[in-house]
């Protein structure tokens, strides 16, 4: 459950992307809808797989609608399997585009709501550094301003930092 409140609310805002900017926005707008059932969340992630990888923040998101497609699924193996599938592709789209807030922070998130015992929580500290480093620029960023407010509040929760982090993050954003 806190998987899906946290998608709704964090793709369900719009922005305007740089690039291939009306599909990212459709996309963030659509995965709103995909959060109700199972049938939804297939259509979306077949919508984005047409898209055919068009940058990496679409990839980014096609991972999105996969591990929320694993939280659907029934089957343990389907549910692996998704999963890993999903970090594959952000793995991927992070090739293509190393520092990208976006990007790390969908594989932050997929990678804290994980059970610990999957052993699937390889990049939060990276990605958890490359999102604060990338902090005080994501004013600047293509990114819509509730977005990025977000991030801010997700990287400020005990979920995410330590206390200590969460202290300087604070005194440099806040």
């Amino acid at each position: 459950m806190k998987l899906v409140a946290i998608f709704l609310v964090f793709f369900s805002v719009t922005a305007s992307v740089g690039q291939t900017s009306s599909s990212v926005v459709t996309i963030r707008e659509e995965l709103f809808y995909t959060d109700f059932d199972m049938d939804k969340c297939l259509s979306f992630y077949n919508k984005l797989t047409d898209l055919n990888r068009a940058s990496p923040t679409i990839m980014a998101y096609e991972a999105a609608a996969k591990a929320l497609i694993a939280r659907y699924s029934w089957n343990p193996i389907t549910k692996i399997s998704s999963i890993k599938e999903a970090l594959n592709l952000l793995e991927s789209a992070l090739k293509l585009d190393k520092v990208n807030p976006e990007i790390r922070f969908l594989r932050l998130y997929i990678e804290n709501s994980l059970p610990r015992y999957l052993g699937m929580k390889k990049h939060i500290e990276g990605d958890k550094k490359t999102i604060l480093s990338n902090l005080s620029s994501l004013e600047a960023s293509d990114l819509n301003t509730d977005i990025v407010d977000y991030i801010k509040v997700y990287m400020t929760s005990s979920v995410s930092c330590t206390a200590e982090e969460i202290s300087l993050i604070k005194a440099s954003i806040f």
